[in-house]
């Protein structure tokens, strides 16, 4: 923390302090230097507020791009701000894409539903893919077995005795986890048998 005269207090690494010569009490500081530190100051708050949020989940840099603008309208400042945090390997993209790919298959996520998930988190389209494909192959994710497990679950939990009222309900349900039709029609047909052609009529 280094106060001014004037009662002004910037709170700033101690690079930035020996970068101005303002690390021994009493040193005349230029315009230039206390613009500087200034904007050294507002860095190093954005860098805190960033690695807090962090500190409370997975966000990538454009989730805490948006967080950070609420704050502090210069972009150029934020980007300064996340930049250094990427510098040091707080903040990866990457990072995050796998370790969301990883959780989301396992909770029983579609390929194409955690990719769109990754999409609108700010992930580029390159890593997107190579995470999704990464879990995959680490998990050994069946698409198909997963919908399965996903179908009997829902089965069970939905109580539905008429089965187009189920069918519509469980295809719905399927759908919104990101499973194509595909995979959706064979399921229908393992879980509900009958009752799928049925329903099918």
């Amino acid at each position: 923390m280094l106060t001014l005269t004037d009662g002004r207090m910037f709170t700033v690494a101690i690079a930035a302090l020996s970068d101005t010569g303002a690390t021994r009490a009493g040193v005349e500081l230029t315009a230039d230097s206390v613009a500087y530190l200034s904007r050294e100051s507002v860095i190093t708050d954005l860098s805190d507020r960033a690695v807090n949020a962090l500190a409370r989940g997975r966000k990538t840099r454009r989730e805490l791009e948006l967080r950070l603008r609420r704050l502090q309208p210069d972009r150029t400042l934020i980007a300064e701000a996340l930049d250094r945090l990427s510098a040091s390997g707080i903040l990866s993209d990457e990072d995050v894409a796998h370790a969301e790919a990883a959780a989301r298959l396992r909770r029983g996520e579609a390929p194409a539903r955690v990719r769109q998930v990754l999409r609108r988190k700010g992930v580029e389209g390159a890593m997107v893919n190579e995470a999704v494909s990464a879990a995959i192959r680490e998990d050994g994710f069946d698409e198909f077995a997963s919908c399965r497990a996903l179908a009997e679950k829902r089965v069970r939990a939905l109580g539905v005795k008429e089965p187009t009222v189920l069918r519509r309900r469980l295809v719905a349900f399927l759908q919104r986890r990101g499973f194509g039709g595909s995979v959706i029609g064979r399921v229908l047909r393992e879980v509900l048998g009958g009752q799928f052609d049925s329903a099918s009529e």
